[in-house]
């Protein structure tokens, strides 16, 4: 994609490394915030949906089992709201190095996209251990979890190189995007069925690629089934379209970075 060479990947671990690092400076905790943070959400929202709303999904005989279906796919969210930002002041975040330093300014936003692995990992050996209270002990179909991931960040790196660029001359973008995530977040059937949603909220659904990928997580998490061969084929063909595309934009723009950083 990017001519990658093994002086690159070490950069990108620099960055990597970099990123995570900046993120808590003047912290503590420094760095540990990157898993106390995900594990403190999520033990938030097991604590109110599982104890205190005791909300029950059709058919269960345990609160549990809602606190686990809505984790299964609000976990890769959290990760998913992390990477894209993270991504998307990749490059202005940067800025001394830009302007300072000769190299592959495209690894900006494929680093700030890595931090939400962090996140990641965290939600689904959280998630992990309440299948295992839950009795619900995963099948086979939990080898296709890093096929998901692999897509999920494919999408969120073809989306931060995007925006990273557009940040550059639109700081606004810094404002707007959490809050349209969260747009999204609720578009998205992460806190209910989708069978729930109104039809045309259905029909939108199906060009949404975060409801697919929640879908993939819970089929081969919980509902210990394949996912959607088409879901997923639909999130990769897009993916791959909005990166190239990204990719030749943030080509043409990076010329123009010393004098809008």
């Amino acid at each position: 994609m990017f001519g990658f060479n093994r002086y690159d990947f070490r950069l990108l671990l620099n960055l990597f490394r970099m990123n995570v690092r900046d993120r808590y400076l003047g912290s503590s905790l420094g760095s540990v915030w990157a898993i106390v943070n995900p594990l403190l959400m999520l033990s938030i929202y097991t604590y109110v949906f599982g104890f205190v709303f005791k909300i029950r999904i059709p058919g269960s005989e345990t609160t549990l089992a809602y606190v686990v279906w809505l984790i299964t796919a609000y976990g890769p969210w959290i990760s998913t709201t992390e990477a894209i930002i993270a991504s998307s002041t990749s490059v202005v975040g940067a800025s001394g190095i830009v302007k300072n330093m000769a190299f592959k300014t495209e690894l900006l936003p494929v680093a700030g996209a890595l931090v939400g692995f962090i996140s990641l990992a965290v939600s689904l050996s959280f998630l992990l251990i309440l299948l295992m209270v839950s009795g619900n002990t995963p099948s086979w179909h939990i080898v296709l979890v890093p096929v998901v991931v692999m897509l999920q960040f494919l999408l969120i790196i073809a989306l931060g190189v995007w925006l990273s660029a557009i940040t550059v001359f639109v700081r606004d973008v810094t404002q707007i995007l959490p809050n349209l995530l969260t747009v999204v977040m609720f578009f998205t059937p992460i806190f209910y069925p989708f069978d729930s949603m109104p039809l045309l909220v259905q029909k939108i659904s199906l060009v949404n690629p975060f409801y697919h990928l929640a879908d993939a997580y819970r089929a081969v998490l919980t509902e210990h089934r394949l996912p959607s061969l088409g879901g997923l084929s639909f999130v990769a063909a897009l993916s791959l379209m909005v990166f190239y595309s990204g990719l030749r934009a943030f080509r043409r723009a990076k010329g123009y970075f010393d004098s809008a950083l």
